[in-house]
C-alpha cells in the first residue's frame, strides 16, 4: 500500500482498538440463558460507571468505567472523574496511550503472507465490507489485507466517530491520560498493548469471521448501533453496554463463547485487578477502565469485593 494510504489506517485504528472488540465482556449465564432476555436490570454491579473503592483504612479511590469515544456528549459526561482524577495521586488504565502503540497494533493487523480477506470470507460479506468501507474513505483493496478482527475493528465505529479521530479529537479515555500527563499524576497501565494484541491475533480465524458476517449492510445501521450505545453510556448502564455484547457474541457456539470470555475477558478481569490491588490499597487513586469490564460475577467490581474492598456506586 501506497505510505499515505498506511498512515491513513495507522490513524484510523490508533484510538479504535479496544472500543467494542477487546472491551467484550459476557455474563457467564449468557451462555446457557436465552439471549433476548436482557440483563441491564439485573446484572450484578450493572447500573452505573463511577464507582467508590474502600478498604483497609486507605484514602478512598474511584473507579470510572467509560466509552472510549470523542462524541463530545461522552467527553462531557466525564467532567465530575476529571474532577477527582485532579485530586488523585495516580491514574490507573487499561492500557497507556502513547506513540509506540500505533506502529505494535499496525504490525499485526495487516496479512504479512498472501492471505487476503476476499478469499476467507464470503462474497456477500466481502460486498458489506466494500460498500461500508467506502463510507469511511477506505477502498476494497486497502480492506482485503487486513485480518477478520482488525476489520471488525475498523467498524466497530461509524465514520462520524472517525472523522473525529482522524482531526485529532481526543476519545474520553485519552481525555483523562491528558490531565494525568499535565498535572504530573502517575498513570499506572494495567495490560500492554503486547498482551492484547496477542490474544487478539490468537483467536480462532473461524469465529472471526463468523463475527465479521454480522456486519451491517448499510451505514445507517453502524450509526444507529453506535447511538444505542451512547445512550446507555449516558444513563450509566453498564449493564445495557454489556447486553449489546451479549447479544452480538451470539452467532458464536457455546463453546467458542466459553473461550472468548475466558481469554478475552475473564482472564483480562483478573489480571487488571491483581494490578490494581497495590495503588487501591494505598488509596486516593482513579482507575478508567471500558465500563463493560465492570459488572457480573467476574467483573472487575465483584472481583475487588471479594479481595475485601468496599464498592458503592456514584450517582
Amino acid at each position: 500500500m501506497a505510505l499515505m494510504q498506511i498512515s491513513q489506517f495507522q490513524r484510523l485504528v490508533e484510538n479504535m482498538i479496544f472500543v467494542r472488540f477487546f472491551a467484550s465482556v459476557f455474563f457467564v449465564l449468557a451462555i446457557v440463558l436465552p439471549l433476548q432476555t436482557s440483563f441491564a436490570e439485573s446484572l450484578i454491579n450493572g447500573d452505573a460507571v463511577l464507582w467508590k473503592i474502600e478498604g483497609q483504612g486507605a484514602e478512598e479511590s474511584y473507579i470510572y468505567g467509560t466509552l472510549n469515544s470523542s462524541d463530545r456528549r461522552i467527553v462531557d459526561a466525564g467532567a465530575y472523574a476529571h474532577t477527582l482524577l485532579r485530586n488523585a495521586d495516580y491514574l490507573m488504565v487499561d492500557i497507556l496511550d502513547d506513540d509506540a502503540i500505533k506502529q505494535k497494533l499496525f504490525s499485526v493487523m495487516l496479512y504479512n503472507d498472501n492471505r487476503r480477506l476476499r478469499d476467507l470470507v464470503s462474497p456477500e460479506t466481502f460486498e458489506k465490507i466494500k460498500v461500508i468501507g467506502y463510507e469511511y474513505g477506505y477502498l476494497a483493496r486497502q480492506m482485503n489485507v487486513l485480518k477478520p478482527w482488525a476489520a471488525r475493528v475498523v467498524f466497530s465505529s461509524p465514520p462520524s466517530e472517525a472523522s473525529r479521530i482522524s482531526l485529532g479529537i481526543r476519545t474520553l479515555n485519552q481525555t483523562f491520560q491528558d490531565i494525568a500527563n499535565e498535572q504530573g499524576i502517575d498513570i499506572v497501565p494495567l495490560q500492554t498493548i503486547e498482551e492484547q494484541l496477542q490474544i487478539a491475533d490468537a483467536l480462532n480465524e473461524a469465529d472471526q469471521i463468523a463475527l465479521l458476517d454480522t456486519l451491517p449492510a448499510e451505514i445507517q445501521t453502524v450509526e444507529g448501533i453506535y447511538q444505542t450505545r451512547i445512550n446507555n453510556f449516558l444513563s450509566q448502564s453498564s449493564g445495557a453496554l454489556y447486553q449489546e455484547v451479549l447479544d452480538e457474541i451470539s452467532v458464536l457456539s457455546p463453546e467458542a463463547q466459553a473461550k472468548y470470555m475466558e481469554s478475552l475477558v475473564f482472564n483480562r478481569n483478573r489480571q487488571m485487578v491483581s494490578r490494581m490491588e497495590e495503588a487501591l490499597r494505598k488509596g486516593n487513586s482513579l482507575t478508567v477502565i471500558d465500563a463493560i469490564h465492570l459488572p457480573g460475577q467476574q467483573g472487575v467490581l465483584k472481583l475487588l469485593q471479594d479481595k475485601g474492598f468496599t464498592i458503592t456506586p456514584v450517582k
